[in-house]
């Protein structure tokens, strides 16, 4: 009889792990893998090494430990008190613009829509429910409405993904706007996921840091972040992550991707700055993953290394992702850039920016919450 049972469980293991690897690499969710061919390719870039991309400095992906069950189990103001209702975006009146003009409107967590001079770009554009491949409670949302409406969002000049991770590249949100898609700008190897997506090819460009894309009078520059990369247990950073710049006669513009503080952003503003407006990784941060996300002080020493007019914090607002509260981000890095004369802008999730309205007080509308 005992043997009967451990034969049973043994079976039962097995089809339990045979069950998970199947999920892992038939469920699209999580993306696909560089070809061989690709990897012989990336071999010739500086940036990688030992099989998988690099920052430009030693950035371990953990430096301590994290309790699985601290991770996910709810802390006092981790999350708002009740869901943020976003303003909602006109998607016909947003692509309405004079060509000196531009308007910014961020859709919470590091993701934005943005019009300059009639050119429609979308940074990030993770409008799904989870940041998770799977409906995990507490990896939800924090605002049940979106500020826009996905089916809205037609003739996309480009969309920017800085990194593969699941709170900037959505497989929900490619699969419903990728054919209102002009061009996927991403850093490489992140092609594949849009490929396997049914995105195609010819809409697919990648590039490696500091490689340039042209569109109409813009250029985007493909830049360098510290961090990592990876959608499954068997791909860390397989594909590349980054930062970018646009760069135009209306506006300059950096935005961070998620990236822990270092060299490359005083080098970055050295050869790219200044810019106009700087969105700025500040948010889901702890010190066991200190290289790989900014805290707030580090934020506003990367602002005024990136000679940034404006500052903005972002990687908050959307998802729980750390032990700290949730709007600590923002209340910290406008406290601290106060502190030294650097101007910040906060909006609201939703609402439209442009160089007429910028430069203002915002309300703090996170104490609603």
């Amino acid at each position: 009889m005992i043997r009967s049972f451990l034969l049973y469980a043994s079976y039962t293991i097995i089809l339990l792990v045979l069950a998970i690897l199947s999920f892992l690499y038939l469920a699209p969710q999580f993306g696909s893998n560089p070809t061989p061919e690709q990897k012989d390719h990336y071999k010739t870039f500086s940036n990688y090494k030992d099989n998988g991309f690099k920052s430009l400095e030693d950035t371990p992906m953990m430096t301590g430990e994290v309790s699985t069950w601290d991770f996910f189990m709810d802390h006092e103001n981790r999350k708002p008190d009740s869901d943020i209702v976003p303003n909602r975006i006109n998607y016909n009146t947003f692509k309405k613009i004079d060509d000196q003009n531009y308007k910014i409107a961020w859709l919470g967590h590091s993701a934005f829509l943005i019009n300059i001079g009639g050119i429609i770009i979308l940074l990030d554009p993770m409008l799904g429910s989870h940041a998770a491949p799977i409906p995990l409670p507490s990896l939800k949302r924090f605002n049940e409405t979106l500020p826009i409406d996905i089916d809205s969002l037609i003739n996309i000049d480009l969309v920017i993904i800085s990194h593969d991770h699941y709170d900037h590249l959505d497989h929900s949100t490619i699969k419903k706007i990728k054919n209102n898609v002009n061009t996927f700008l991403v850093p490489h190897g992140v092609g594949n996921h849009l490929r396997r997506w049914n995105v195609k090819d010819e809409r697919v460009k990648e590039l490696n840091w500091n490689e340039n894309f042209t569109i109409g009078d813009l250029e985007i520059t493909c830049l360098p972040s510290r961090h990592f990369s990876g959608r499954g247990p068997m791909n860390r950073n397989s594909t590349l992550w980054s930062s970018w710049a646009i760069t135009s006669q209306i506006v300059k513009i950096y935005f961070s991707g998620d990236s822990g503080y270092g060299k490359h952003l005083k080098e970055i503003g050295d050869s790219h700055g200044p810019f106009d407006i700087s969105l700025i990784d500040c948010g889901q941060y702890n010190n066991a993953w200190k290289h790989s996300h900014m805290f707030p002080h580090e934020a506003v020493i990367a602002a005024k290394d990136l000679r940034s007019e404006f500052f903005m914090p972002i990687h908050w607002g959307g998802f729980t992702l750390a032990m700290h509260p949730w709007d600590e981000p923002v209340k910290e890095s406008i406290r601290l850039a106060d502190e030294i004369g650097l101007r910040s802008f906060t909006p609201q999730i939703g609402e439209i920016i442009s160089k007429k309205n910028i430069n203002r007080r915002f309300n703090k509308w996170w104490e609603k919450y």
